[in-house]
């Protein structure tokens, strides 16, 4: 009995130091993005994957809660509705802790090139009408040279940016390849993809702008620090790179080696 007294206090203090260990473990609620092979329902896509198998790493489950862009970063904002929110541009701040880069979007132009000349650079698309997502304008430094088009298109709704583009009623988009290389494939593919088109589309990607880094948001800035240990360990272990493979690699037809390198 007198062992047992003893031993009580020792085992209360073990336990408190073992709590936060173990609160750490288990599911996290993240804000994410609706993006066609990159964020969607049930964690799929390359951007959701990522995050999901990190943090697996970190011995964390992921629950994504899907919004539109932007959307996702205001709900972080003004809420408590989750313990993150991925996708995040660098240079935005929030409250909680900031992750390193862990991910890299190529935005570029994607273009019909049997309706629209070859596309290199913003000078090439002069007097065109294109289309982009929400806030795309300012996200793609498109200020001073937004007189220059034709006309530019803000929707949020990137899969009507594809009807647009493969109606003619767009010379091209600007947003990211891997995305809209997705959103057409499924298009395409459909039972009445081709139905409505007076031709089959020759889509090109043109890399016009330089590779955009994001970055997650934590509540608890303590997850941060452990979600970058646990990248660079799946960095190392070629679990980043698998991935991309995965998700990048099968639009090597559509994209070429001009979506960050693949």
């Amino acid at each position: 009995m007198h062992s047992f007294k003893l031993l009580t206090p020792i085992l209360f203090a073990c336990c408190l130091m073992l709590a936060p260990v173990v609160g750490m473990a288990g599911g996290l609620s993240i804000l994410a993005p609706d993006l066609p092979g990159a964020s969607e329902s049930g964690g799929k896509g390359r951007d959701a994957e990522t995050v999901r198998r990190v943090l697996q790493r970190c011995g964390h489950d992921a629950e994504f809660l899907i919004q539109p862009f932007g959307r996702h970063i205001y709900t972080y904002r003004d809420s408590n509705k989750a313990d993150a929110v991925m996708t995040v541009p660098l240079a935005t701040e929030l409250p909680g802790g900031s992750t390193a880069a862990y991910i890299w979007y190529q935005n570029g132009a994607i273009y019909d090139a049997s309706r629209t000349e070859r596309v290199v650079s913003l000078d090439d698309l002069r007097g065109k009408d294109v289309v982009t997502f929400k806030d795309g304008v300012a996200l793609l430094g498109l200020e001073a040279v937004r007189p220059t088009f034709g006309s530019i298109l803000e929707i949020a709704n990137q899969r009507i940016h594809s009807h647009l583009l493969l109606l003619g009623r767009v010379d091209a988009i600007l947003a990211d390849g891997m995305i809209v290389a997705e959103i057409n494939r499924r298009i395409l593919t459909s039972s009445t993809g081709l139905l409505e088109l007076d031709h089959a589309p020759d889509l090109k990607f043109a890399p016009i702008f330089a590779p955009a880094p994001f970055k997650l948001v934590f509540r608890d800035p303590s997850l941060a620090e452990t979600f970058d240990r646990c990248y660079d360990q799946a960095y190392a272990d070629g679990v980043v790179t698998e991935i991309d493979d995965k998700y990048i690699g099968r639009f090597h037809r559509a994209l070429g080696n001009r979506y960050l390198g693949y």
